[in-house]
């Protein structure tokens, strides 16, 4: 008996376990990253700071982004980031460092001062209304600061401001001397500001300078005079390439590739000569890019060696020998092989080159050898490097960069420069950014390396991600290899599931309960999986224990692909397991590379341990223009995707029998499979149905809407795995709605194309007037009908459309006036709700459209014991009549921006829904779903509708800071997920796509089935125990008196 007492306590202690109040925000994690992307260049860097951005101050390699961010050398920290630019639309800058300030320009010709330490802005320039492709801004003197703005024919105009105030010191002309465009302002020396002036033109994607112009300017007053200018004698060269070294002394020099880029341009005031690469690098084809160093005199050159395949980028440092005018390689060479490396730099004060190769390895070379002048600034004019004795090289003991073949060093820039200690930023064509020290030992003299932080830039470009739940361990049936299904074996036995028992038992009498324990039973494990396509790589980030926010596993993909894509789920399932359009729990996904030539490279990768399964590369003759996901069966991959191509051919990934298998089998069991193509080029949506004919799949046209006119902007789908709790909506006087549930739909917006908004035509402004127009007949005969439409810039320029992908009918069409054509449109498709967010740009807010669909209404006497309403127990998509929705509809007004827009989840759908914002401000907020109710009324309320919880409509929401997911943190956002967890009041969000990745727990309905803060776990742990013992006494006692009764 008394066993039987301990078996059932150790039962009931296992399956039971609680939440407390407390742990409800214990899973929160950003990761903030600088948030340029995965190209990184150095502007400041201190002892405590290092600033980066994807743009420098003279350079005419565009950026991609407006981000400036600033970091602490020592551990990363993220101290301050900052949007340079005025416009989302045109993301490009410049940016330069000049003492305590920083200066940036965008191609609005808006030019800013910020502080260095808080990047507080000083000031501003209003932009100019022309934009400028490739803005520059240099920094002159402690005084004066110069940027480019555009005139409406596209040249320059240098203008001077005044570092303090921004004030304007007056402005030059390019076209005045001659050229079209500024290349470089030099500082100012003696008074004087030399800069140099150009013909910039553009041919096969290539930017060449000619007729280079050396230019003296002087300020007088508030005007730039411009003084003596010459010609110089120089061949045209590329100007992305372009760099001008300045010395102390006044003295300067300028360095390009020319446009074959296998020659090196070299002019001054004075001096002019090309140099051919043989005379560079005898294993170099083609020279790639060249930069200057903080040495006059000295540049590092990176060139392409075409022996390998890929063709291998590396870098050399050079230094200009002025007795004999050549530039000498600063490294001995080895072998017939030579010295290759990937990125290399100098530090004048400990007098040594170090170097990383490809496999990471650091090398450092002793530049002792070198006498320099007084002035360190300047090389001396002594022996020339292939007379004098080869650098000592010594490898570097310790940390190595994450260089490989996959993903090849970019940058190798100075940090810090001391005699005994050199700091580098090591940064790679994936985003990887590395710290990197490198140390010298008094006694033995050897050098040590140790990694200071790294950081994966690249996750400031996520373009798509995935939350896949890790709670459960994989069973038997999910086993692919047969260590897995061993694997799987081994929990099931006996002596496992005791220890597992036995584990419970002491956390349960424990004052806290094992982390990790808990998150594993309340489904709190997940992995997030994100893509990210400027960077071609996948992570996985877990979102729970102590490794959540880092990178558990990561997988390059190829570089010359043109687009990556992650397919999960199935095409349909059964609604009440995986929600209203099917889904998968599976942590199989099928990771797609395309390329230009229509070939696919798959990998399939289980997401939760970044295992590769099987992964191959197939030849197509057509593009791809649709992916169907569809889960099932046991060959390569569990997860499969059918292809679409243009040609309208149908191809299985992976392509092998068993693949080919579970698509026929899928068609068999649902009969149809239906799928679309949304063509942007000709604004079209065509829908299919897949079909097997003579053992082959094809696509079948089933129907097709045209938008004539407009050009297709946004295209949004349902949430694969939302779950619907009920399917319909009971109103205050007990009647119901009925809700438009099909898992079929999606939402395209168009706007007018450029022909089309200047001359709206009659069908717009007929909505743009609300449709008020008299009908044939109704006026005098010979009197033409007169209308009032409204003005043309209040025509409609946003549709919303709201389409069966299966019929391709359009069910649904609502347009906006005044939609802002620049700024992006979030979409969000949640059960029966469509939210879409836009800038008005007459208003100067943003509106937030809702729109709920629904099948009818049913009045509260409609069901009863004896009558029940007449409706189809069927739904068909081809059926006009039946399948087109009621349409309520409402516009609402936000006080900010909105990037993204996200909903809750939860494991039943019960709990009450937020609609969740990724604001402009870099802010996470949530409002209730009911905020944005369509059937809120805009009279008094009644009070069947006050006991639905409606309130009187307002146009404006409110959006209340303690409701916001993110509190005090800065996240930048431009998309929101979220999934469930296995308690009905917690939803797990994740906020991506932005500079920041934010994950947080959220409960809509509040913890209702949460303990609270003050539960007593060890007084129920007494009164448990204490209550079987008194269970085990009386049952004995009673097993004792019926003895006695017997004798």
């Amino acid at each position: 008996m008394t066993k039987l007492w301990l078996v059932l306590l150790a039962a009931a202690v296992s399956l039971s376990s609680a939440l407390f109040v407390e742990d409800a925000g214990a899973l929160d994690f950003l990761v903030a990253t600088a948030g340029h992307g995965v190209k990184t260049k150095v502007i400041y860097s201190s002892s405590k700071t290092v600033i980066t951005s994807d743009a420098a101050s003279s350079q005419w390699d565009p950026s991609s982004s407006c981000v400036v961010a600033s970091r602490i050398v020592d551990d990363a920290t993220l101290m301050w980031r900052r949007n340079v630019c005025t416009s989302k639309a045109t993301p490009n800058h410049a940016a330069v460092a000049f003492q305590n300030a920083l200066f940036t320009n965008d191609a609005n010709g808006s030019v800013r001062a910020w502080t260095i330490e808080e990047g507080a802005l000083m000031w501003d320039v209003p932009p100019t209304p022309f934009l400028q492709r490739h803005p520059r801004v240099w920094a002159l003197s402690k005084d004066i600061v110069a940027a480019t703005s555009a005139d409406e024919k596209g040249n320059d105009i240098l203008t001077l401001y005044n570092v303090v105030d921004g004030r304007s010191l007056g402005s030059a002309d390019a076209k005045s001397v001659g050229g079209s465009h500024w290349l470089y302002a030099m500082p100012e020396i003696g008074g004087s500001i030399h800069a140099l002036v150009a013909h910039v033109s553009t041919k096969h994607d290539q930017t060449t300078a000619s007729k280079v112009t050396l230019v003296e300017l002087s300020i007088n007053g508030d005007t730039v005079k411009v003084g003596s200018h010459s010609k110089l004698p120089v061949d045209a060269f590329l100007v992305s390439t372009l760099q001008i070294q300045t010395s102390d002394g006044g003295s300067w020099q300028a360095v390009a590739l020319d446009a074959k880029k296998s020659h090196l341009v070299q002019f001054s005031s004075d001096f002019h000569q090309v140099v051919d690469i043989s005379g560079l690098h005898p294993l170099w084809t083609s020279m790639v890019s060249v930069s200057s160093t903080a040495q006059y005199g000295m540049i590092s050159i990176i060139g392409r060696d075409n022996r390998y395949s890929p063709p291998r980028d590396s870098m050399a440092l050079f230094r200009f020998d002025d007795t004999a005018n050549i530039w000498d390689q600063w490294y001995a060479e080895d072998g017939e092989e030579g010295t290759q490396f990937c990125g290399i730099a100098y530090c004048p004060a400990s007098k040594m080159v170090m170097a990383v190769e490809q496999s990471g390895q650091v090398t450092a070379m002793n530049a002792k050898s070198i006498d320099f002048k007084g002035d360190s600034s300047s090389l001396s004019r002594g022996d020339r490097h292939r007379t004098f004795s080869p650098l000592t090289v010594s490898d570097v003991e310790g940390d190595t960069a994450p260089g490989s073949d996959q993903d090849a060093v970019t940058g190798f820039e100075l940090l810090s420069c001391e005699e005994k200690t050199v700091t580098v930023l090591i940064t790679t064509t994936r985003g990887t950014t590395t710290q990197l020290t490198i140390s010298r030992e008094d006694s033995s003299g050897k050098l040590q390396s140790s990694t200071g932080w790294i950081a994966e830039e690249g996750l400031g470009q996520v373009s798509d991600a995935l939350l896949l739940d890790a709670t459960h361990p994989a069973s038997v049936l999910d086993a692919v290899t047969e260590e897995e299904a061993a694997e799987a074996l081994r929990r099931l036995s006996f002596p496992v599931r005791l220890q597992s028992q036995v584990d419970d038992i002491l956390a349960f009498f424990s004052a806290s309960a094992k982390t990790d324990s808990r998150d594993t039973d309340f489904g709190f494990v997940k992995v997030a999986m994100l893509l990210s396509q400027s960077a071609n790589r996948v992570w996985g980030m877990p979102t729970s224990g102590s490794s959540r926010g880092s990178i558990a596993w990561k997988i390059d993909l190829p570089q010359l692909a043109v687009k990556h894509s992650m397919v999960h789920g199935t095409s349909s399932s059964k609604a009440e397991v995986h929600g209203i359009n099917g889904g998968t729990h599976s942590p199989e996904v099928l990771v797609m590379s395309l390329f230009a030539d229509s070939s696919i490279e798959w990998t399939c990768v289980d997401g939760i341990t970044g295992e590769v399964h099987n992964s191959a590369t197939v030849a197509f003759s057509s593009p791809v223009s649709q992916v169907v996901p569809l889960f099932g069966g046991f060959g390569m991959c569990r997860q499969l995707a059918i292809l679409i191509h243009e040609d309208k051919s149908i191809s299985v990934i992976p392509g092998d029998d068993n693949g080919k298998e579970t698509v026929r089998g899928h068609i068999r069991a649902s009969n149809t499979l239906f799928s679309h193509i949304v063509d942007r080029k000709t604004n079209m949506l065509q829908s299919f149905e897949i079909a097997e004919e003579n053992d082959a799949f094809v696509a079948k046209i089933v129907g097709r809407t045209d938008f004539p006119g407009e050009q297709i902007v946004k295209v949004a789908y349902p949430n694969r795995d939302e779950v619907v709790q009920a399917p319909c909506h009971i109103l205050g006087d007990d009647s119901l709605l009925l809700k438009y549930l099909n898992p079929h739909i999606a939402v395209i917006l168009t706007m007018p194309t450029d022909t089309a908004s200047s001359k709206p035509n009659e069908l717009a402004m007929a909505m743009a007037t609300g449709g008020k127009r008299k009908p044939a007949g109704a006026t005098p005969p010979g009197e033409a009908a007169h209308t009032e439409p409204k003005p043309v810039e209040d025509a409609p320029n946003l549709f919303v459309n709201v389409v069966d992908t299966v019929s391709g009918r359009v069910l649904h069409r609502a347009s906006h006036s005044n939609a802002s054509p620049d700024e992006s449109i979030p979409v969000l498709i949640s059960e029966n709700w469509i939210f879409y967010a836009f800038f008005n740009v007459k208003i100067r807010r943003t509106e937030i459209g809702v729109l709920t669909l629904y099948e009818g209404m049913i009045d509260k006497n409609g069901i009863t014991a004896f009558r029940s309403p007449d409706q189809a127990l069927t739904f068909s998509s081809l059926e006009a009549r039946g399948s087109k929705p009621v349409v309520l509809a409402k516009t609402y007004v936000i006080p900010k921006s909105v990037n993204a827009l996200g909903i809750t989840s939860t494991r039943g759908g019960i709990s009450s829904r937020y609609v969740l914002f990724a604001t402009g401000d870099d802010r996470i907020m949530s409002t209730p779903r009911q905020t944005l109710e369509p059937r809120r009324p805009t009279g008094e309320v009644k009070p069947s509708e006050k006991l639905e919880g409606l309130y009187q409509y307002s146009p404006l929401v409110p959006l209340v800071s303690p409701l916001s997911p993110s509190y005090n943190k800065t996240v930048n956002a431009e998309a929101i997920i979220s999934t469930f967890t296995a308690l009905e009041s917690q939803s797990l969000v994740l906020a991506y796509g932005g500079a920041d990745i934010f994950f947080t727990r959220m409960a809509p309905s509040k913890g209702f089935d949460l303990l609270p803060e003050n539960f007593n776990r060890i007084l129920l742990s007494i009164v448990v125990v204490g209550l079987l013992v008194a269970v085990a006494v009386v049952a004995n006692m009673s097993t004792n008196k019926m003895v006695k009764m017997a004798w």
